[in-house]
């Protein structure tokens, strides 16, 4: 057996530890503001979201997959720069998990691609086109999570009743608020399954096209039991869940509590957005649209003044260094790997 093998198959263990570290950190993008405003028990909120990630990872194909095997032109893939790609990402996840901060599983994979693809094969190493096109999406969709939260939470508002008395619960309609804030945090569970949960299918395939030719694996289609392994992977980090982010997203970056309007405000926007975003094969973040969004809920509920601007500060910053430092990491690591390759 080729020493490579072995390789390979822990570089595929190690996708799926990436996907499993993705569903508890990101568990807070779906059950925070359930959680928070107690629209359903935590343990409730977490079984629907992993169960939800489960569907939404093995229904709506495979596009986002598609882009992320494109990022390192195929011929450049060995395996040094994917495992190098998985411990980055995976470390900087560990990291930001640790200190509660909702950083993108998203950002992570990217980065670490673009650090490893450059450390391998300098400028050559990274397809720009593809990268540039990664980038835009990742760049405007807090922009669009923000604004559409800001808009789905005011409309929420003049038809719960909530504008005139936020957080109480004397509205016209608190049990439709409550039960359409419920639909669009299991839509956020589904459509975060949908786009997070293709990106570990993307980095398997990759392994399999690179070390496993011989068996008819190709770049551009990924197997039923690559699906459905990703499929359990997240869902499972999702049920664990990561509580340390789920008080960030529920409780610091508004300055007053969440209610039902803002809660189904942020979420809806962020499960549209990322939905669209699936279908046309944009691994985008649904942490920072999810944290965009319930900022810009605030604004039509309490106004801008109650935005928590330390929070808000700490998760700019870690959306900003994110993609640098997993770029670094993943380099760091392809030439520590390739120097054991060769010893």
């Amino acid at each position: 057996m080729n020493i490579d093998t072995p390789i390979a198959i822990f570089a595929i263990i190690l996708a799926l530890g990436f996907d499993f570290v993705n569903g508890f950190h990101d568990t807070a993008n779906a059950v925070a503001t359930v959680i928070y405003t107690k629209a359903l028990k935590p343990g409730v909120a977490i079984v629907m979201s992993g169960i939800l990630n489960f569907l939404g990872c093995v229904l709506v194909g495979t596009a986002v997959a598609m882009v992320i095997t494109k990022i390192i032109p195929a011929e450049k893939v060995t395996l040094p720069i994917v495992v190098s790609v998985l411990l980055a990402a995976v470390l900087w996840n560990l990291i930001t998990w640790w200190y509660g901060l909702p950083v993108s599983s998203s950002h992570c994979l990217i980065g670490a691609l673009t650090g490893a693809g450059v450390a391998a094969g300098d400028f050559n190493g990274v397809n720009w086109h593809e990268l540039t096109k990664v980038g835009m999406a990742l760049l405007i969709s807090p922009v669009i999570g923000f604004v559409g939260g800001a808009l789905i939470t005011w409309l929420a508002l003049n038809f719960s009743g909530e504008k005139s008395n936020p957080g109480s619960s004397n509205q016209p309609h608190p049990r439709i608020m409550r039960w359409l804030h419920v639909m669009s945090s299991a839509s956020v569970s589904f459509s975060h399954g949908s786009n997070d949960g293709q990106k570990t299918m993307g980095i398997i395939t990759l392994v399999l096209a690179t070390n496993f030719a011989q068996f008819g694996f190709k770049s551009d289609h990924v197997p039923l039991w690559v699906m459905l392994s990703a499929a359990i992977a997240i869902a499972m980090g999702t049920v664990i869940g990561g509580w340390r982010v789920i008080r960030t997203v529920g409780t610091k970056i508004s300055r007053e509590r969440l209610s039902h309007s803002q809660g189904f405000g942020a979420s809806m926007a962020t499960s549209l957005i990322i939905l669209s975003a699936s279908h046309i094969g944009a691994p985008i973040s649904t942490t920072h649209t999810l944290s965009s969004a319930v900022a810009g809920g605030t604004i039509p509920v309490y106004g801008a003044g109650k935005l928590n601007a330390k929070t808000m500060q700490l998760i700019i910053l870690a959306w900003v260094l994110t993609l640098p430092v997993a770029a670094l990491l993943a380099a760091i690591s392809y030439f520590i790997l390739r120097l054991v390759w060769h010893a």
